[in-house]
């Protein structure tokens, strides 16, 4: 259902237009705004309203870049429904390129379900969920890794509280993507908890569907995939013309653990992206300066290695040296979120 769009800065698309604007989200020291760009393309007929988000973290601009592309080359008199663009949602933190807003140095994708009078990062999250909550029927929140640092391959993560909500529509949402790596959180992550900082989990509370694509592993693939992804996503749920392409088979992940450094040093890595490793498997390993070694990574878990540390040096304050999606739910007390 198309609803009335005066709430985004005064900005309406009319049917079968599309328009953009900056919405004022808080005010820095200086009295100036800080403000996020959007995109509304509002379709020619009425359908569902999809909103498509990226830039949690402001180093990760392919997710940007990738949601501009396709908004760009969309054609608002073919589409049903209704598309609400936020390219960048850490504003701040992607105007100097790093991951953090410098103002609060809060991690975004954190935020979430934000807070008035809080931190930047929690006002601008606070016053996105009012107007998701008021307006979308589903999410899309897009994300790239740590450009040159942290490298993945291409996957999606669903969210949802038991396994007969994925069935139907979110089943069909979630694979449109056409991602051949699924990972599924079902209520609760043993590594991380419930997650319930994150956008998605305050999502699934408000029973709105989202998912999260993490897209690379670099830019021109990446951009490949995103591009790819949306238009299907959007012919799935009746939004463009044409039949949704479908993969003949993928895998799904119940669990993804990261594996931290807890010595700094030179890195080596022994397994590359999408490799498939065994429990106790070592992953690679840290020397230091006098050249001894000091800490082998090892799996924790059977499961595939689905982003990779790329810089020939780490520290243990880094984040993880390898992302690990494992096979079977993970139960094992394990360092949690960073």
């Amino acid at each position: 259902m198309t609803r009335d769009l005066e709430y985004l800065s005064g900005v309406t698309a009319e049917p079968g237009t599309k328009m953009s604007g900056f919405l004022k989200v808080a005010e820095h020291p200086d009295g100036s705004d800080e403000a996020l760009p959007f995109v509304i393309v509002n379709g020619k007929r009425g359908g569902p309203t999809l909103w498509l988000t990226a830039c949690e973290h402001g180093d990760e601009v392919l997710s940007a870049a990738s949601v501009v592309e396709f908004v760009a080359g969309l054609d608002p008199k073919t589409v049903r429904g209704k598309l609400i663009a936020f390219p960048v949602l850490a504003s701040t933190a992607f105007n100097i390129k790093h991951r953090f807003s410098p103002i609060d140095s809060y991690d975004f994708s954190r935020a979430w379900p934000g807070f008035n009078n809080g931190w930047l990062s929690q006002q601008v999250a606070a016053q996105l969920l009012d107007l998701m909550v008021h307006d979308a029927d589903y999410v899309v929140n897009v994300h790239n890794g740590l450009p040159g640092v942290l490298m993945p391959t291409p996957y999606i993560i669903a969210t949802y509280n038991d396994p007969k909500d994925w069935e139907g529509t979110f089943q069909g949402l979630t694979e449109s993507f056409l991602l051949d790596k699924i990972v599924h959180w079902i209520g609760k992550s043993t590594e991380r908890g419930a997650r319930m900082s994150t956008m998605m989990a305050v999502l699934l509370d408000k029973g709105i569907p989202s998912v999260v694509p993490e897209l690379g592993p670099e830019t021109k693939e990446g951009l490949r995939v995103g591009l790819r992804g949306y238009e299907n996503c959007m012919k799935f749920l009746g939004m463009l013309p044409g039949t949704p392409e479908r993969l003949p088979s993928y895998r799904a992940f119940p669990d993804v653990v990261h594996i931290f450094p807890t010595r700094g040093g030179v890195f080596t890595p022994f397994v590359d992206l999408s490799d498939e490793v065994r429990e106790g498997q070592k992953l690679g390993s840290i020397r230091n300066f006098g050249g001894e070694i000091t800490e082998e990574l090892i799996a924790p878990a059977a499961g595939m290695i689905i982003a990779k540390w790329l810089l020939p040096m780490i520290g243990s304050g880094d984040f993880a040296a390898f992302e690990l999606a494992t096979f079977k739910e993970f139960g094992k007390p394990w360092p949690g979120e960073r």
